[in-house]
């Protein structure tokens, strides 16, 4: 048995912590377990590295909001490149061996959705991305406030306004919608509560 699982949610709703505390429960049941966090990339880095000032000559910081003018170069070019990247990282991120699941700290729509929030333009191609669809995925959502709370808390070096996180959560409750994935709210509850929710998920996971 080969499963994937996708987790899904805007900054700081439980999506890495989950991760750990997933992996620790599903290999006491056995499986081989392997989680890959989908913020990293193939080339794409390389690129930002080397035409970063360029793409990106309107930009001040990293740890800035940002949003590009809609028809300029960066938000034409960088959401295909993030694309094509990502489906590049997933092949070759793939369970393997049997027993083998691999849990996806975000996934290829999720940089899309990301792009989309910070007003890049990515609906010329959404029909690709939106509708390439994890074969099991959750979506975690929670209060805006407490989101941008956490980030602080934990000195995240990326920094997005409360309308952009609004605009991404709402299209991840689109997404989940769309394909019926279930939704856990990790508003105001601590990571073992979330887990009890959690683990009812991951166990109709591993049965299919």
């Amino acid at each position: 048995m080969k499963k994937e699982i996708v987790f899904l949610g805007i900054d700081g709703s439980g999506k890495s912590t989950m991760s750990i505390m997933s992996k620790i429960y599903l290999e006491k049941k056995g499986f081989n377990v392997k989680i890959v966090p989908f913020h990293k990339w193939v080339f794409a880095d390389f690129l930002r590295t080397v035409f970063g000032k360029v793409i990106d000559k309107d930009r001040k910081d990293r740890k800035s909001p940002y949003s590009p003018p809609p028809k300029s170069f960066s938000s034409i070019i960088k959401p295909p490149i993030a694309f094509i990247d990502n489906i590049i990282f997933y092949i070759l991120n793939k369970p393997i061996k049997n027993n083998h699941i691999v849990i996806y700290d975000r996934f290829i729509c999720a940089t899309q959705i990301k792009f989309r929030a910070l007003n890049y333009n990515v609906k010329w191609f959404e029909g690709l991305w939106w509708n390439l669809k994890p074969k099991n995925a959750i979506i975690f959502t929670l209060d805006v406030d407490e989101s941008i709370e956490r980030q602080i808390r934990r000195n995240d070096p990326y920094a997005y306004t409360k309308e952009q996180l609004t605009i991404e959560q709402e299209l991840y409750i689109k997404l989940a919608k769309k394909y019926n994935f279930p939704i856990i709210n990790t508003t105001n509850i601590s990571p073992e509560e979330t887990f009890q929710q959690l683990e009812v998920e991951l166990n109709k996971i591993i049965k299919k």
